[in-house]
């Protein structure tokens, strides 16, 4: 299991990260879901032992991961960190690149290893091409294979799906699941695109300012996300403070200031609702449709609609919702 136990990391006057403690068991896939400059890239330096703890300290089954400072060659062989860009070998083929990674075991496994590598990560095709002559998609299987190659106990990911187009985005996602589980690799990647957390993770948890401030399965925070930060992080939400809320006739005894969240999906289209407003937007987004209401100049309401055929921007429309699709939140908007 790799667990990091309180860990801060300061750049001059400047935390990058603050107090953050997490564990991930074999064959487990956690997201880490930010912002940009929320700490994401500095915890996985700090996790891999590339960088060194101001504050903490990182343990792999209970032994602690020396930092820099404290070896000659930065790293431990045990956690592999694949960064955005790739650091494949440019001047060899992309089979060469996974090999070079067994170079010190005998021919035998590693001829076997790389092809197994190739197999799983869906690589024949362009094995014996250049890494220039591939796709960001190919390279960045092609240098999670290389990571892989000697089976570590921890696999660390940068933004592993942030340059792929969408194809290979489901591809690498589909991969990495099998890779986990066929390997019993503990894996940990951040990104700033909560779908991909939120998709194949077992745990999903949320950086704001260095801190991890939620931490749970994917569906539990996105359903009762910490505060508005979360709420937004994890996927489209309604934002309301509960001195607005008797507009959509729910009323609540929170404070007029508190901060609700509803989910788009939680908001109905009815002919005769119990509010509404004028339809200010519509965004298609393939099997459904972001519809954007305008209550008044504090409430716009997004929900989600399967068909807009009889919806029109300008139209007047009712809306529903029930007061279990309100979660309370801390923080403001």
């Amino acid at each position: 299991m790799l667990e990091s136990i309180q860990l801060v990391k300061s750049f001059g006057d400047v935390t990058a990260v603050r107090g953050v403690s997490l564990a991930i068991k074999p064959g487990e896939v956690v997201g880490l879901i930010g912002a940009s400059g929320s700490g994401k890239s500095t915890l996985l330096n700090l996790l891999a032992g590339l960088l060194d703890p101001t504050e903490g300290s990182v343990r792999l089954n209970n032994e602690r991961i020396k930092g820099p400072a404290e070896q000659l060659v930065p790293g431990n062989p045990h956690i592999k960190l694949v960064h955005q860009e790739y650091q494949l070998m440019p001047n060899v083929s992309i089979r060469e690149n996974i090999a070079y990674a067994l170079r010190f075991y005998e021919k035998r496994y590693q001829d076997f290893r790389v092809e197994q590598l190739i197999q799983l990560c869906r690589l024949d095709a362009i094995q014996h091409r250049l890494p220039r002559q591939v796709s960001g998609g190919e390279k960045q299987r092609a240098a999670i294979a290389r990571a892989i190659a000697e089976k570590p106990a921890a696999l660390l990911l940068d933004e592993p799906f942030s340059h792929l187009d969408l194809p290979n985005r489901e591809l690498i996602r589909g991969m990495l699941l099998d890779l986990v589980r066929n390997e019993k690799t503990a894996c940990l990647f951040v990104t700033h695109d909560s779908t991909d957390a939120l998709s194949i993770s077992n745990r999903i948890g949320i950086l704001q300012d260095g801190q991890l401030i939620q931490m749970g399965a994917p569906v539990e925070v996105y359903r009762r996300p910490y505060n508005a930060y979360v709420a937004q992080m994890t996927g489209p939400a309604n934002l309301i403070r509960a001195k607005h809320l008797p507009l959509m006739g729910i009323i609540h005894a929170y404070q007029p200031n508190a901060l609700a969240c509803v989910r788009p999906e939680n908001i109905r289209l009815v002919e005769r609702g119990r509010f509404g407003g004028t339809v200010r937007n519509i965004f298609f987004k393939g099997a459904f449709c972001e519809v954007e209401v305008e209550m008044n100049r504090f409430v716009n309401l997004i929900f989600l609609a399967s068909s807009t055929e009889k919806i029109k921007i300008g139209q007047l429309v009712g809306l529903e919702m029930t007061p279990d699709a309100v979660h309370w939140m801390r923080g403001s908007a």
